[in-house]
Protein backbone atom coordinates (compact mmCIF):
# COMPACT_ATOMS: atom_id res chain seq x y z
CA UNK A 1 0.00 0.00 0.00
CA UNK A 2 0.88 3.71 -0.55
CA UNK A 3 0.68 6.00 2.47
CA UNK A 4 -2.57 7.21 1.47
CA UNK A 5 -3.51 3.63 1.16
CA UNK A 6 -3.83 3.02 -2.52
CA UNK A 7 -2.10 -0.06 -4.03
CA UNK A 8 1.12 0.84 -6.15
CA UNK A 9 -0.46 -1.73 -9.04
CA UNK A 10 -3.66 0.02 -9.76
CA UNK A 11 -1.88 3.16 -9.69
CA UNK A 12 0.57 2.32 -12.19
CA UNK A 13 -1.87 0.87 -14.10
CA UNK A 14 -3.91 3.96 -13.98
CA UNK A 15 -0.91 6.31 -14.83
CA UNK A 16 0.12 3.99 -17.97
CA UNK A 17 -3.43 4.11 -19.24
CA UNK A 18 -3.49 8.30 -19.12
CA UNK A 19 -0.62 8.57 -20.66
CA UNK A 20 -2.25 5.86 -23.50
CA UNK A 21 -5.35 8.20 -23.57
CA UNK A 22 -3.48 11.39 -24.60
CA UNK A 23 -1.49 9.79 -26.86
CA UNK A 24 -4.04 8.07 -28.82
CA UNK A 25 -5.97 11.46 -29.06
CA UNK A 26 -2.56 13.14 -29.59
CA UNK A 27 -2.06 11.14 -33.08
CA UNK A 28 -5.58 11.40 -33.86
CA UNK A 29 -5.18 14.27 -36.17
CA UNK A 30 -2.75 12.02 -38.68
CA UNK A 31 -5.30 9.03 -38.22
CA UNK A 32 -6.55 9.70 -41.63
CA UNK A 33 -3.03 9.94 -43.59
CA UNK A 34 -0.76 7.75 -41.81
CA UNK A 35 -0.92 3.66 -41.95
CA UNK A 36 1.67 3.74 -38.90
CA UNK A 37 -1.33 5.60 -36.74
CA UNK A 38 -3.79 3.18 -38.13
CA UNK A 39 -2.05 0.38 -36.82
CA UNK A 40 -0.83 1.74 -33.58
CA UNK A 41 -4.56 3.53 -33.22
CA UNK A 42 -5.98 0.37 -33.55
CA UNK A 43 -4.15 -1.42 -31.29
CA UNK A 44 -4.36 1.19 -28.83
CA UNK A 45 -8.04 1.14 -28.39
CA UNK A 46 -8.32 -2.93 -28.96
CA UNK A 47 -7.57 -2.68 -24.91
CA UNK A 48 -7.11 1.02 -23.15
CA UNK A 49 -10.92 1.94 -22.70
CA UNK A 50 -11.89 -1.44 -21.64
CA UNK A 51 -8.79 -1.70 -19.39
CA UNK A 52 -10.25 1.75 -18.07
CA UNK A 53 -13.66 0.62 -17.15
CA UNK A 54 -12.22 -2.69 -16.18
CA UNK A 55 -10.19 -0.93 -13.06
CA UNK A 56 -12.92 1.41 -12.22
CA UNK A 57 -15.31 -1.50 -11.63
CA UNK A 58 -12.39 -3.34 -9.94
CA UNK A 59 -12.32 0.20 -7.99
CA UNK A 60 -16.10 0.58 -7.33
CA UNK A 61 -18.32 -0.46 -4.62
CA UNK A 62 -21.71 -1.60 -5.35
CA UNK A 63 -23.39 0.74 -2.80
CA UNK A 64 -27.02 1.91 -2.80
CA UNK A 65 -28.27 5.18 -0.77
CA UNK A 66 -27.94 8.88 -0.75
CA UNK A 67 -24.26 8.73 0.13
CA UNK A 68 -23.57 6.11 -2.80
CA UNK A 69 -25.64 8.67 -5.16
CA UNK A 70 -24.31 12.31 -3.69
CA UNK A 71 -20.45 10.51 -4.92
CA UNK A 72 -21.82 9.81 -8.20
CA UNK A 73 -23.24 12.85 -8.36
CA UNK A 74 -20.22 14.78 -6.98
CA UNK A 75 -17.21 12.68 -8.73
CA UNK A 76 -18.36 12.38 -12.31
CA UNK A 77 -22.16 14.36 -12.84
CA UNK A 78 -20.43 17.47 -11.20
CA UNK A 79 -17.22 17.26 -13.47
CA UNK A 80 -18.96 16.30 -16.91
CA UNK A 81 -21.23 19.57 -16.29
CA UNK A 82 -18.26 21.67 -15.85
CA UNK A 83 -16.22 20.27 -18.57
CA UNK A 84 -19.35 20.06 -21.00
CA UNK A 85 -19.64 23.87 -20.57
CA UNK A 86 -15.89 24.72 -21.02
CA UNK A 87 -15.29 22.28 -24.15
CA UNK A 88 -18.18 23.06 -26.11
CA UNK A 89 -17.75 27.17 -25.66
CA UNK A 90 -13.76 26.45 -26.08
CA UNK A 91 -15.02 24.97 -29.52
CA UNK A 92 -17.61 27.95 -30.58
CA UNK A 93 -15.41 31.00 -29.03
CA UNK A 94 -11.79 29.98 -29.19
CA UNK A 95 -11.77 27.22 -32.36
CA UNK A 96 -14.64 28.77 -34.42
CA UNK A 97 -16.45 25.55 -35.04
CA UNK A 98 -19.88 26.95 -33.55
CA UNK A 99 -22.15 25.50 -31.06
CA UNK A 100 -22.96 21.67 -31.57
CA UNK A 101 -27.07 20.99 -31.91
CA UNK A 102 -26.87 18.30 -29.17
CA UNK A 103 -24.34 19.67 -26.86
CA UNK A 104 -27.27 18.90 -23.73
CA UNK A 105 -27.29 15.38 -24.74
CA UNK A 106 -24.53 14.68 -26.29
CA UNK A 107 -21.15 14.13 -23.97
CA UNK A 108 -17.65 15.94 -25.79
CA UNK A 109 -15.62 13.91 -27.57
CA UNK A 110 -13.71 12.29 -24.42
CA UNK A 111 -16.07 13.28 -21.63
CA UNK A 112 -18.61 10.14 -22.30
CA UNK A 113 -16.27 8.38 -19.49
CA UNK A 114 -17.61 10.53 -16.77
CA UNK A 115 -21.22 9.47 -18.06
CA UNK A 116 -20.80 5.58 -18.67
CA UNK A 117 -19.10 5.84 -15.62
CA UNK A 118 -21.71 6.98 -13.08
CA UNK A 119 -24.41 4.45 -15.24
CA UNK A 120 -22.37 1.63 -14.39
CA UNK A 121 -21.98 2.31 -10.75
CA UNK A 122 -25.36 3.20 -10.50
CA UNK A 123 -26.30 -0.25 -12.37
CA UNK A 124 -23.78 -2.15 -10.61
CA UNK A 125 -26.31 -3.14 -7.77
CA UNK A 126 -28.60 -3.72 -9.44
CA UNK A 127 -27.10 -6.47 -11.64
CA UNK A 128 -25.03 -7.91 -8.72
CA UNK A 129 -28.86 -9.19 -7.17
CA UNK A 130 -29.16 -11.40 -10.35
CA UNK A 131 -27.44 -14.65 -11.07
CA UNK A 132 -24.16 -14.51 -12.98
CA UNK A 133 -23.88 -10.51 -13.16
CA UNK A 134 -21.36 -10.54 -16.03
CA UNK A 135 -23.18 -13.27 -18.55
CA UNK A 136 -26.53 -10.61 -17.98
CA UNK A 137 -24.13 -7.28 -18.64
CA UNK A 138 -22.40 -9.60 -21.99
CA UNK A 139 -26.19 -10.00 -22.75
CA UNK A 140 -26.95 -6.35 -22.24
CA UNK A 141 -24.21 -5.10 -24.88
CA UNK A 142 -24.66 -7.58 -27.43
CA UNK A 143 -28.85 -6.51 -27.32
CA UNK A 144 -27.85 -3.05 -27.15
CA UNK A 145 -26.43 -3.23 -30.31
CA UNK A 146 -29.82 -4.34 -32.07
CA UNK A 147 -31.60 -0.97 -30.77
CA UNK A 148 -31.79 1.51 -33.32
CA UNK A 149 -31.99 3.99 -30.69
CA UNK A 150 -28.83 3.10 -28.31
CA UNK A 151 -26.30 5.51 -30.54
CA UNK A 152 -23.90 8.05 -30.21
CA UNK A 153 -26.45 10.36 -28.22
CA UNK A 154 -25.82 10.42 -24.60
CA UNK A 155 -23.17 7.80 -24.71
CA UNK A 156 -25.33 5.22 -24.41
CA UNK A 157 -24.11 2.59 -26.81
CA UNK A 158 -20.47 3.11 -25.28
CA UNK A 159 -22.20 2.68 -21.90
CA UNK A 160 -23.20 -0.74 -23.03
CA UNK A 161 -20.81 -1.98 -24.82
CA UNK A 162 -17.92 -1.39 -22.21
CA UNK A 163 -20.60 -2.38 -19.27
CA UNK A 164 -19.21 -6.12 -19.22
CA UNK A 165 -15.72 -4.75 -19.01
CA UNK A 166 -16.71 -2.96 -15.64
CA UNK A 167 -18.85 -5.61 -14.07
CA UNK A 168 -15.84 -8.10 -15.07
CA UNK A 169 -13.36 -5.92 -13.37
CA UNK A 170 -15.94 -5.82 -10.16
CA UNK A 171 -15.94 -9.54 -9.76
CA UNK A 172 -12.24 -10.60 -10.12
CA UNK A 173 -10.75 -10.91 -7.32
CA UNK A 174 -8.22 -9.27 -5.62
CA UNK A 175 -5.53 -11.50 -5.02
CA UNK A 176 -5.59 -12.47 -8.99
CA UNK A 177 -4.39 -9.38 -9.72
CA UNK A 178 -1.79 -9.32 -6.53
CA UNK A 179 -0.54 -12.25 -7.20
CA UNK A 180 3.37 -12.40 -5.99
CA UNK A 181 6.29 -12.29 -7.92
CA UNK A 182 7.30 -15.49 -7.75
CA UNK A 183 4.01 -17.64 -8.18
CA UNK A 184 3.24 -15.55 -11.46
CA UNK A 185 6.27 -16.56 -14.08
CA UNK A 186 3.83 -18.22 -16.63
CA UNK A 187 1.50 -15.23 -16.24
CA UNK A 188 4.24 -13.27 -16.88
CA UNK A 189 5.38 -15.43 -19.90
CA UNK A 190 1.61 -16.04 -21.66
CA UNK A 191 0.96 -11.82 -20.75
CA UNK A 192 4.33 -11.47 -22.78
CA UNK A 193 3.47 -13.38 -25.60
CA UNK A 194 0.17 -11.33 -25.66
CA UNK A 195 1.62 -8.42 -25.83
CA UNK A 196 4.63 -9.52 -28.58
CA UNK A 197 1.21 -10.47 -30.41
CA UNK A 198 -0.40 -7.33 -30.15
CA UNK A 199 2.70 -5.91 -31.64
CA UNK A 200 3.22 -8.27 -34.60
CA UNK A 201 -0.28 -7.70 -35.70
CA UNK A 202 0.23 -3.52 -35.35
CA UNK A 203 3.12 -3.97 -37.20
CA UNK A 204 1.36 -5.81 -40.16
CA UNK A 205 -1.66 -3.53 -40.09
CA UNK A 206 1.15 -0.87 -40.49
CA UNK A 207 3.05 -2.44 -43.67
CA UNK A 208 -0.41 -3.23 -44.97
CA UNK A 209 -0.24 -7.19 -44.71
CA UNK A 210 -3.28 -6.91 -42.75
CA UNK A 211 -6.56 -4.52 -42.48
CA UNK A 212 -7.02 -2.30 -39.61
CA UNK A 213 -10.08 -2.95 -37.92
CA UNK A 214 -12.53 -0.11 -37.89
CA UNK A 215 -12.59 2.04 -35.73
CA UNK A 216 -16.24 2.72 -35.12
CA UNK A 217 -15.95 -1.40 -33.50
CA UNK A 218 -13.29 0.23 -31.55
CA UNK A 219 -15.10 3.22 -30.45
CA UNK A 220 -18.63 1.04 -29.34
CA UNK A 221 -20.33 4.00 -29.86
CA UNK A 222 -22.44 2.59 -32.74
CA UNK A 223 -24.82 -0.52 -33.65
CA UNK A 224 -24.61 -3.05 -36.08
CA UNK A 225 -26.93 -1.64 -38.74
CA UNK A 226 -24.71 1.46 -38.78
CA UNK A 227 -21.18 -0.32 -38.90
CA UNK A 228 -22.87 -2.49 -41.65
CA UNK A 229 -23.01 -5.62 -40.24
CA UNK A 230 -26.08 -8.21 -39.53
CA UNK A 231 -27.53 -8.77 -36.03
CA UNK A 232 -25.54 -12.25 -35.70
CA UNK A 233 -22.16 -11.32 -37.16
CA UNK A 234 -22.60 -7.92 -35.27
CA UNK A 235 -22.91 -9.88 -31.72
CA UNK A 236 -20.06 -12.16 -32.90
CA UNK A 237 -17.54 -9.23 -33.30
CA UNK A 238 -18.96 -7.51 -30.08
CA UNK A 239 -18.04 -10.54 -27.90
CA UNK A 240 -14.82 -11.30 -29.82
CA UNK A 241 -13.27 -7.73 -29.33
CA UNK A 242 -14.95 -8.14 -25.63
CA UNK A 243 -12.51 -11.26 -25.23
CA UNK A 244 -9.29 -9.88 -26.86
CA UNK A 245 -9.82 -6.57 -24.80
CA UNK A 246 -10.21 -8.55 -21.48
CA UNK A 247 -7.22 -10.94 -22.55
CA UNK A 248 -5.02 -7.91 -23.29
CA UNK A 249 -5.93 -6.37 -20.09
CA UNK A 250 -4.89 -9.23 -17.91
CA UNK A 251 -1.38 -9.07 -19.88
CA UNK A 252 -1.02 -5.02 -18.89
CA UNK A 253 -2.38 -5.53 -15.23
CA UNK A 254 0.69 -8.73 -14.95
CA UNK A 255 3.28 -6.64 -16.65
CA UNK A 256 2.31 -3.30 -15.05
CA UNK A 257 5.29 -2.84 -11.86
CA UNK A 258 4.19 -3.42 -8.91
CA UNK A 259 6.06 -1.05 -6.82
CA UNK A 260 5.68 2.15 -5.90
CA UNK A 261 7.29 5.32 -7.90
CA UNK A 262 6.65 8.19 -9.95
CA UNK A 263 4.60 6.28 -11.93
CA UNK A 264 2.59 5.36 -9.13
CA UNK A 265 2.21 8.89 -7.70
CA UNK A 266 1.10 10.46 -11.12
CA UNK A 267 -1.41 7.78 -11.47
CA UNK A 268 -3.06 9.36 -8.47
CA UNK A 269 -3.19 12.66 -10.26
CA UNK A 270 -4.64 11.47 -13.52
CA UNK A 271 -8.14 13.17 -13.91
CA UNK A 272 -6.57 16.63 -14.44
CA UNK A 273 -4.45 14.77 -17.69
CA UNK A 274 -7.69 13.75 -18.45
CA UNK A 275 -10.34 16.12 -18.30
CA UNK A 276 -7.99 18.88 -19.45
CA UNK A 277 -5.40 17.53 -22.42
CA UNK A 278 -8.10 17.87 -24.92
CA UNK A 279 -8.01 21.42 -24.65
CA UNK A 280 -4.61 21.28 -25.59
CA UNK A 281 -4.55 18.69 -28.70
CA UNK A 282 -7.67 20.47 -30.19
CA UNK A 283 -6.00 23.99 -30.12
CA UNK A 284 -2.95 22.35 -31.47
CA UNK A 285 -5.04 20.82 -34.36
CA UNK A 286 -6.82 24.15 -35.09
CA UNK A 287 -3.23 26.32 -35.45
CA UNK A 288 -1.84 23.56 -37.90
CA UNK A 289 0.79 22.02 -35.65
CA UNK A 290 0.15 18.72 -37.67
CA UNK A 291 0.63 20.06 -41.25
CA UNK A 292 4.30 19.84 -40.00
CA UNK A 293 3.90 15.71 -39.07
CA UNK A 294 4.60 13.28 -41.58
CA UNK A 295 5.76 9.91 -41.64
CA UNK A 296 7.12 7.75 -39.01
CA UNK A 297 9.31 10.49 -37.71
CA UNK A 298 6.14 12.58 -37.42
CA UNK A 299 4.19 10.21 -35.94
CA UNK A 300 6.79 9.27 -32.83
CA UNK A 301 6.70 13.24 -32.87
CA UNK A 302 3.05 13.31 -32.18
CA UNK A 303 3.22 10.30 -29.46
CA UNK A 304 5.92 12.07 -27.69
CA UNK A 305 4.53 14.92 -27.42
CA UNK A 306 1.17 13.35 -25.81
CA UNK A 307 3.06 11.35 -23.55
CA UNK A 308 4.90 14.94 -22.70
CA UNK A 309 1.48 16.51 -22.63
CA UNK A 310 -0.04 13.77 -19.85
CA UNK A 311 2.64 14.15 -17.86
CA UNK A 312 3.17 17.97 -17.50
CA UNK A 313 -1.32 18.22 -16.75
CA UNK A 314 -0.53 15.92 -14.01
CA UNK A 315 1.79 17.68 -11.92
CA UNK A 316 1.32 18.96 -8.99
CA UNK A 317 0.79 22.42 -9.48
CA UNK A 318 -1.49 21.94 -12.21
CA UNK A 319 -3.32 19.38 -10.37
CA UNK A 320 -3.69 22.29 -7.52
CA UNK A 321 -4.52 25.16 -9.66
CA UNK A 322 -7.10 23.18 -11.87
CA UNK A 323 -8.56 21.19 -8.53
CA UNK A 324 -11.95 23.70 -8.34
CA UNK A 325 -13.15 23.11 -11.85
CA UNK A 326 -12.90 19.01 -12.02
CA UNK A 327 -13.73 18.58 -8.25
CA UNK A 328 -16.28 21.66 -8.30
CA UNK A 329 -17.42 20.12 -4.95
CA UNK A 330 -14.55 22.13 -3.19
CA UNK A 331 -16.83 24.94 -3.48
CA UNK A 332 -19.35 23.84 -1.07
CA UNK A 333 -17.41 21.53 1.31
CA UNK A 334 -14.03 20.43 2.11
CA UNK A 335 -15.42 16.91 1.79
CA UNK A 336 -14.74 14.58 -1.37
CA UNK A 337 -15.71 11.09 -2.56
CA UNK A 338 -13.26 9.29 -4.70
CA UNK A 339 -13.55 8.89 -8.38
CA UNK A 340 -12.73 4.72 -8.97
CA UNK A 341 -10.58 4.69 -12.03
CA UNK A 342 -9.09 8.27 -12.20
CA UNK A 343 -7.10 8.95 -9.59
CA UNK A 344 -7.44 13.02 -8.22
Amino acid sequence: MTTAGRIPLFENVRGILIILVVMGHAMEPLLGREPLVKALYSGLYLFHIPAFAFLSGHLSRAETGPRALGAIAWGQLAPLAVFQVLYVAFDAWVLGRGWSAHWLVQPYWLLWFLLSLGCWRLALPLLLRLPRPLMWAVGLSLVAGLLPWVGYLLGLSRTFVFLPCFVAGHLTRREWLLAPQATRGWRVALAAALAVGLGACVAAVAVGALPAPGTQWLYGSSGYAVLGATALTGMAARLSLFIGAMALTWALFTLSPRRESALTRFGGRSLAPFLLHGFIVRAAEHAGAYTFLQGPAGVGLALGAGALLAVLLGQPSVVQATRPLWEPRRLFQRTRDAVPGLGR
